[in-house]
């Protein structure tokens, strides 16, 4: 019965969210296609390089300078597809993204405005204000970068892993192996800073409401000579803010560099088992290049992942 319960709210906010997208849903689809299109772009030119040093390394004495080179503009044409599908992709999403950010405010103030009084006085001006500018304005990264983006990225190495299964699968394995380790940490640093999400929240919220207030009533606060009290109330609330902030990021800050320098490390496996397969004779010295290549291609999708990761807690 509880289960039942999560699904139906998981449901539901899934619904909410993806209502938020009216008119704007066939964009993030247009975006999410040229994202993966420039994705798999970027891919090909590993082949086309991997093609011009095999051929090179196969006839060091008569190498095909003509061959070498129609591969090597191959790579420049894949190359050339994958900017302009990235670009294309960042384009479309923006334009979604602030289509879906004005719709947001305007209901946010549409409920405002109908909204029995008594229950927006129980809000703090600094809340209203943290929700309708830096919430609202928080989603941007996930929809406009998160959305698009992180679908080409969970591809890429699924393909990359693909390709090095195809080479051998002892190095496949290899660029994985820093994974299990990094997810570990990744887990402590959710659970270390978990209760801080939400002080985190009210901290905000506070500090912008004293920012609010103070700078509404400076006028009144001169008149009065009431200036050194609200000012010490007005720093107070900002070094508190900083204080809290410090401390959280201070508590995470080993298993958070653990992470992200664990996670995106694909070369610790890949290299000394590449290096030794060549040694054997089990790998070509191109293929290894190709394998060190694919392996490198992975960690700008980790890092992206770790970074989208916590752009999917804000959304």
């Amino acid at each position: 019965m509880e289960n039942k319960k999560v699904s139906e709210k998981k449901d539901s906010w899934l619904k909410v969210l993806l209502s938020y997208t009216e008119g704007s849903g066939q964009r993030l689809g247009i975006s999410v296609i040229l994202s993966v299109i420039s994705i798999i772009s970027g891919l090909m030119p590993y082949y086309c390089i991997y093609r011009g040093i095999d051929l090179y390394i196969r006839n060091l004495n008569q190498a095909p300078m003509q061959e070498i080179l129609r591969w090597c503009l191959y790579a420049l044409l894949f190359y050339t597809i994958k900017i302009v599908s990235f670009s294309a992709s960042t384009w479309i999403s923006h334009i979604a993204a602030y289509h879906i950010l004005e719709g947001l405010r305007l209901r946010l103030t549409d409920r405002f405005l109908k909204a029995p009084l008594g229950d927006v006085e129980g809000h703090s001006i600094g809340e209203i204000k943290s929700i309708m500018v830096e919430k609202i304005e928080n989603m941007e990264p996930p929809i406009a970068h998160m959305i698009p983006e992180g679908s080409g990225h969970i591809l890429l190495p699924v393909i990359s892993f693909i390709a090095l299964l195809t080479l051998d699968w002892r190095i496949a394995l290899a660029s994985l192996v820093t994974v299990p380790l990094s997810l570990v940490f990744m887990t402590l640093t959710m659970i270390i800073s978990g209760k801080s999400f939400t002080q985190y929240d009210e901290s905000n919220a506070h500090m912008n409401s004293t920012i609010v207030e103070y700078i509404e009533g400076i006028e009144v606060i001169k008149a009065f000579g009431r200036a050194g009290t609200s000012y010490e109330k007005y720093a107070k609330a900002i070094l508190d803010y900083k204080k809290f902030v410090v401390k959280w990021l201070s508590s995470t800050w080993i298993t958070m560099k653990m992470t992200f320098a664990l996670f995106p490390s694909t070369l610790l496996g890949t290299l000394p088992v590449g290096l030794y397969l060549t040694m054997h004779g089990q790998l070509t010295i191109s293929q290894l290049v190709l394998a060190v290549m694919l392996s490198m291609s992975m960690v700008t999708s980790f890092a992206k992942i770790e970074v989208f990761s916590e752009n999917l807690r804000e959304m």
